[in-house]
Parts: C-alpha cells; sequence; structure tokens
C-alpha cells in the first residue's frame, strides 16, 4: 500500500500553493486521506490562524448579562426567580442585529470583527465543581480521564512548534506559581503538558505589570560567567549514565534551560518594556476604569494585572508568539464566581475587562494582525438563577432544570444569577479565520436557558479551534504505546458556519 506521508512543511507549501481549503469545508480538509498523517499521530491542514491568544475569565460567567443578554427585569423586593432574566439592558453593537449586555461598550465598538457562540452546549452536569469544568474547557477531557490531559495551549506548542526561535511556543500570563494547595495544585495540572513534558510546559509570566526578573542576569553576575556556569553544569551533565544520556525527559529539561538563556539575549525581552514604548493613551485604554478600593470585595483585585496582560500579549504576537494564555486569576466565590450580589459584581467585573479587551482587538485590527491571529473569550459554564436561598450547593443538574418558579428573591443580595449552569454558556472569538459580526445559535428566553437552535458541543468548538490553526481534531499524540486525540476520540467536529 502506497504511503501519503509526506512532510509537514512540504504539505503546507503545496496545500497553499493550489489554493487548498478555498473549495473545501473545513471538516474535509480534516479528514482527506490525502492529507499528511504522520507516524506520529499530527495531522496538519492549510490554518487559518497563526497564534492564539486564549483571554481565561474563569468562575462561570453570567452569559445572560454579558454575551446573551435576555430581557432586562430591574429588582423589586419579592420577585420570583422566574421574573429574574437580565440584570441589565442590553446595547447595540458595532455589528447589525447583535446585542450585548450593558457595560461591554469597548467590547461592542469591536464586535463587527467577532463571532459570538451563544449556545455552547453541554451534556455533561458540573454542577458547583469549578474544577473538573475548567479541566474540560481546557482540554476537552472530563477528570478524571484515565491520563495526565494536556491543555489545548500545550497540545497547539507540541504540534506546531514555535514560530518565532526566540519566543516560546506557549506562555500564561496572570496567574501565580503557586501549588500550595491541592485546589492549585489541579490547577497547574491542567493548564499544563500533562503526558506530552517539560517541553510543551508554558512559560509563566504571573504579573506582567512587575517585569520578569529571570530574563535579566542576579546582581553581580555577568553574562560571561553566566555562560561559564551553564557549561560546567553540562559538562557534568555528560558525565551521567548512558540511560540519562539518552533520554528524553533529561534532553527536553536541558532544552529548557538552553531556551531560557537564550531568551535572555533575545529580543523577546523587549516585549516586556511596554511602559516604556508604548504611548501614554495606549497604556491608559489597557486600564481597568475600576480600582481595588471600588469593590465590594477590596481583597481580590486582578484588573490592572489583566489590563496590562492583554498588552504583553499583544506585544508578545507582534514578536512571533505562537499561543498566548491571559488570565483574570481564579478565585474561589470571587470574580465571576458570584454566589451573591451578581448584579453589582458584574458591574465591577465589566469595568476590569471591556476596555482592555475591547483597545486589544483594536489593536490587532490596526496592525494588521487580527486576520492570522485567533482571540477567545472563554469560561468553564454559565450562570442561571439560584435554586435555592444559599446560593452554590445545588446538587448537579439541579440549575438545568429549574424555572425558578418557587424562589423567592428577598434582597439585592440574591439579585444576580448566582447558579451554576453546565448546559448552556457562550464563547466569544474574533479575527483567525472566524466569522466576523456573526452570532451562532439561540436559547430560551426563559428559565432554563438551554440551547434552542444550533447547539454547539465543546468537543466541536475545540475542533473548530484546532482546525482554525492548521491542525486536524483526529490529532493524535502517545501515552503508554496508546494515542491520546486533540478532540476526545478524534471525534470533534469543525463547525463550519462558525468559519470564514
Amino acid at each position: 500500500m502506497k504511503s501519503h506521508s509526506i512532510h509537514r512543511r512540504d504539505l503546507l507549501k503545496s496545500a497553499l500553493a493550489a489554493g487548498a481549503g478555498l473549495s473545501l469545508p473545513p471538516l474535509a480538509l480534516g479528514r482527506d486521506p490525502m492529507l499528511a498523517r504522520q507516524d506520529d499521530g499530527v495531522v496538519l491542514i492549510p490554518p487559518r490562524a497563526d497564534s492564539c491568544i486564549w483571554i481565561w475569565l474563569p468562575g462561570g460567567i453570567a452569559q445572560a448579562d454579558t454575551w446573551d443578554p435576555k430581557q432586562y427585569t430591574p429588582y423589586r423586593p419579592g420577585m420570583k426567580g422566574s421574573d429574574l432574566l437580565g440584570t441589565c439592558e442590553s446595547i447595540p453593537t458595532a455589528a447589525d442585529g447583535i446585542r450585548l449586555g450593558a457595560g461591554l461598550e469597548r467590547i461592542a465598538s469591536v464586535m463587527d470583527r467577532g463571532c459570538i457562540v451563544r449556545a455552547l452546549a453541554n451534556d455533561i452536569m458540573f454542577g458547583a465543581v469549578h474544577m473538573r469544568a475548567q479541566h474540560y474547557m481546557m482540554t476537552s477531557y472530563v477528570h478524571p480521564a484515565g491520563f495526565k490531559a494536556p491543555s489545548i495551549g500545550s497540545i497547539v506548542a507540541k504540534t506546531l512548534g514555535r514560530r518565532d526561535p526566540n519566543v516560546p511556543e506557549y506562555i500564561y500570563i496572570g496567574r501565580d506559581i503557586d501549588t500550595s494547595d491541592t485546589e492549585r495544585l489541579f490547577i497547574a495540572e491542567f493548564i499544563g503538558p500533562g503526558f506530552l513534558g517539560v517541553s510543551a510546559a508554558p512559560f509563566m509570566i504571573p504579573d506582567p505589570t512587575a517585569g520578569l526578573a529571570t530574563l535579566n542576569v542576579a546582581p553581580g553576575m555577568t553574562r560571561a560567567r553566566l555562560d561559564r556556569r551553564q557549561m560546567l553544569f553540562q559538562r557534568l551533565n555528560n558525565l551521567a549514565e548512558r540511560g540519562l544520556l539518552t533520554s528524553d525527559k533529561v534532553a527536553n529539561y536541558r532544552k529548557a534551560i538552553d531556551d531560557a538563556r537564550a531568551m535572555m539575549d533575545s529580543p523577546v525581552k523587549l516585549a516586556f518594556d511596554y511602559q516604556n514604548d508604548e504611548k501614554p493613551e495606549t497604556l491608559a485604554a489597557y486600564e481597568p476604569a475600576i480600582g481595588a478600593g471600588e469593590l465590594l470585595d477590596q481583597s481580590y483585585y486582578f484588573g490592572r494585572r489583566f489590563g496590562h496582560g492583554l498588552l504583553l500579549a499583544r506585544r508578545l504576537v507582534e514578536r512571533g508568539a505562537r499561543f498566548v494564555q491571559v488570565e483574570y486569576q481564579y478565585g474561589p466565590f470571587k470574580g465571576f464566581d458570584m454566589h451573591e450580589s451578581g448584579r453589582d459584581r458584574m458591574i465591577e467585573m465589566k469595568k476590569q475587562i471591556d476596555g482592555p479587551i475591547g483597545q486589544l482587538i483594536l489593536d490587532l485590527d490596526q496592525r494588521g494582525l487580527l486576520d492570522r491571529t485567533l482571540v477567545v473569550l472563554a469560561t468553564e459554564f454559565g450562570r442561571t438563577i439560584a435554586s435555592q436561598p444559599a446560593a452554590g450547593v445545588e446538587p448537579e443538574g439541579s440549575s438545568e432544570s429549574h424555572t425558578g418558579q418557587d424562589l423567592i428573591i428577598a434582597n439585592e443580595k440574591m439579585y444576580g444569577f448566582h447558579g451554576h449552569f453546565s448546559s448552556c454558556n457562550s464563547i466569544v472569538m474574533f479575527g483567525g479565520g472566524m466569522k466576523r459580526g456573526y452570532a451562532h445559535g439561540k436559547t430560551a428566553a426563559r428559565h432554563p436557558m438551554i440551547a434552542v437552535e444550533n447547539p454547539v458541543r465543546h468537543i466541536d468548538l475545540h475542533a473548530t479551534i484546532y482546525t482554525a490553526l492548521g491542525i486536524a481534531p483526529h490529532t493524535s499524540h502517545e501515552t503508554e504505546t496508546r494515542p491520546v486525540f486533540v478532540t476526545k476520540d478524534g471525534k470533534g467536529e469543525a463547525v463550519a458556519a462558525l468559519l470564514a
């Protein structure tokens, strides 16, 4: 039998030269047997995007107040939960027929470049367990998966490699390096490389406003002295037994050290000097519209870190970054994880994310980068009305079915979307081969607000994102002599309606 395996670069060159992808639907591209399936399971297709900025907003965003607004129902004492459809007015956007929740005016102004999936449907009920839902969104696999599932960033890094030799292929901005308890340790697992190993691990930048001291030598240390130390380290390693010398894992750690040293002299360092390089008005546009001292809970505030993280992400993409993830750092019962005062806290969160996200899209578009940069705004699940006065304790599946007819909203702290809603939420994408000014799917106007038109499964959302980046949804990487696909069992299908 004749093999169709060819080198991935040759495949891309020939495919692009022939105009592949202009007449074939994305799914056909992913399944065409004439496309290369290499021995390692990697199947590449003509990419629509070269880079991805994944904006991670964990906690469970109330979609009815943001991307999928419903009828505004002002608070009144004693109102039924079934009467609460939206805590804010909806506003028009730059895209005809698309409306967002009030407080997202800057994002609304660039929605003519955006694509909303309003009915991201799910048949897996997570109840109030954020960690399992976040694992699912980050990896496409439900925990426990039977193996250490790699994150989407690590899969992209491993499969596509670096765009620029000086810039790490997977960069993570905004999360503290902290494994001090089981929850933080679990988060570090599902945003990491899983079984793919250290070569696909994220390059962590906790706080962009603080710079990155590790790119500079320690006080009193010269670069020449540092290089001598590294040479000594390599010579000592060469004395190890043969099994270690030929170990792939050891080689990957050595490469990580070499790459870190190379970054100290590379142009990527200049990306961190944004406070001197950027115009004052640009810096101001990435600042949140609210400070920590103005919040209901002043102990939890990452607004400035988040905004500056988006600015740094744009500068890193300009210098050749492949995948950059920016997180508004998750905290239980904090941020978008709203168990009380949902209306007021949503107002606060919108003031922190709206301006910086809107400016990022504008900057990318004005610099000619948006066409080839996929920007994704994601969270782990949606929100609905609480099923009982004490929000956040509902059993799995209850929020997905109740109407709120028996719930009385007795005070303003109860006014908001405090229930966890696994069945349906929304996701927003910009650029990178996605349709512009487009909203896909529809949800019910009243509770439970489940998908009623064009639902998109999580597995197919992942397949669509991988397809845009040039990775076929049935691509696999091997662990313990078996293939693990980038979408569960390789069955994800790109949604052609979302792709331009």
